[in-house]
């Protein structure tokens, strides 16, 4: 029987038990795991019986693994029983364990908060354009044309901006080199701003093969300290220059990186796909608004735990990056001069806010009794198997369910429904009317701060 003692402040407090029989069978299948561990003058190794082990340890020997044997089914029962949703692991504390005595677990556990909701008429944010321009067009275009350049070399002029200079360099403080200062054969595009400032204006008008020395102070705000607001020298040395030699943007051009026969068709198919990435990422833009509104309208906080696991999944993220790069994450820490605990912090306030996001929008699909039937899960996982390109869709669905539950998919699917309810709920004003409103709900907060104070 399962007795909830009390649930404030989202911490539960509440007690079971377990039978002293089923605790006994723990203990013995605890002893039968462990025993071969066990040597004794006058027993074969493994064949010591357990009241003597017990005799000479305690009886307490075998209680630590029994107890891990017998709590989590229980617990889990007494959760569900309770309707608690937990979001951190137990603590747990038992009386002294007595022989034939059912055993009572004694139980805190934290659990979920449920934000108060702000009023949903209050909610204002900002109309994003998804229109296609024929610049959006003409710089599409214009891409293209830079990735598909000729790249030529260049012999009868002097380097200037927009071409690549490949040097060699040697740099100096106060008269010193110093490390990282020193490549040879280096590609630096000019005007790509890849140097300190200054740097590449002063390769600008200098040929293949001449040799000149470039001066430049480091940023006050570099990330290396020791090299904040110093003069510094380079001597430079150019190897090679070379420049992109652009295609002409004509129907030649739109047959050579296209199916299209004519530079019109594929003016056609760039205004389709920019128009589908302007609306998606119009889409994403005003549903970050509207939650970020309601955040603000709303009674939340962010518990501890959850701020924790949020920073877990995102140096989980970091780790899968670097590895992708081939540099471990101590690696990383060595190159960052910082500890574990630096780079766990840079993820803080967006774990916060990640938290209060996902608190809020899991209470408006409750308030609104938003669900996901059968139909939208399995939809779901087609869509899945299409993002990732399977042409196995039954294999895929086998390998999905066994590594993510339907729960899961059925609270994305109810997320998802929350907030896309939450921008149809939101007021959309066009750009200056928005900051206008923002500006006039700041002030007067402010207004209704020093009241406050003043009271």
């Amino acid at each position: 029987m399962t007795e909830l003692k009390s649930h404030e402040n989202n911490l539960a407090k509440f007690e079971f038990e377990v039978a002293y029989d089923e605790f006994e069978k723990a203990i013995n299948k605890v002893y039968n795991k462990n025993k071969n561990r066990y040597r004794l003058d006058g027993f074969r190794k493994g064949h010591v019986p357990r009241r003597i082990l017990e005799k000479m340890y305690g009886p307490e020997i075998f209680y630590d693994e029994a107890i891990q044997i017998v709590f989590p089914e229980p617990y889990q029962k007494a959760v569900e029983e309770l309707g608690l949703e937990v979001i951190d692991q137990p603590n747990v504390d038992l009386d002294d364990i007595e022989k034939g005595k059912d055993i009572t677990f004694k139980v805190d556990v934290e659990t979920k908060p449920h934000p108060v909701l702000g009023d949903y008429d209050k909610m204002i944010i900002e109309e994003v354009d998804a229109n296609v321009t024929d610049e959006d067009i003409d710089n599409r275009l214009k891409k293209e044309q830079e990735e598909n350049a000729r790249i030529v070399p260049v012999e009868d002029r002097e380097a200037k901006m927009g071409d690549t200079v490949n040097i060699d360099f040697d740099g100096f403080l106060d008269g010193e080199r110093f490390e990282g200062g020193k490549a040879e054969d280096y590609d630096l595009e000019l005007g790509s701003n890849t140097f300190i400032k200054g740097f590449e204006d002063q390769v600008v008008g200098h040929k293949k093969g001449d040799k000149f020395d470039v001066n430049v102070t480091f940023p006050k705000d570099y990330q290396a300290k020791e090299f904040q607001g110093k003069d510094a020298k380079f001597e430079v040395e150019i190897n090679s220059i070379t420049e992109k030699e652009l295609p002409e943007i004509d129907d030649e051009f739109a047959m050579d990186i296209s199916e299209f026969e004519t530079l019109d068709e594929l003016k056609n198919d760039l205004r389709e796909k920019i128009k589908e990435e302007k609306e998606n990422n119009r889409t994403n833009i005003m549903q970050n608004q509207a939650v970020d509104a309601l955040v603000k309208l709303s009674e939340v906080s962010a518990p501890e735990s959850m701020i924790r696991n949020e920073i877990d999944i995102e140096m989980q993220n970091l780790d899968q990056r670097l590895q992708q790069m081939g540099i471990s994450l101590s690696q990383y820490i060595e190159m960052t001069k910082m500890d574990i605990n630096q780079i766990r912090s840079q993820y803080r306030n967006s774990a916060i806010a990640k938290v209060k996001a996902n608190l809020v929008i899991d209470e408006v699909a409750l308030k609104e009794g938003f669900d996901a039937t059968d139909e939208e899960i399995e939809e779901e996982i087609n869509e899945s198997a299409k993002m990732y390109g399977v042409d196995d869709i039954e294999k895929f669905k086998e390998i999905f369910r066994k590594n993510v539950s339907n729960d899961t998919v059925k609270e994305n699917i109810k997320r998802r429904k929350a907030v896309e309810f939450l921008v149809e709920k939101a007021k959309a004003l066009p750009h200056e009317e928005y900051h206008k409103a923002v500006a006039e709900n700041d002030d007067h907060k402010e207004e209704s701060k020093e009241e406050s104070e003043e009271k």
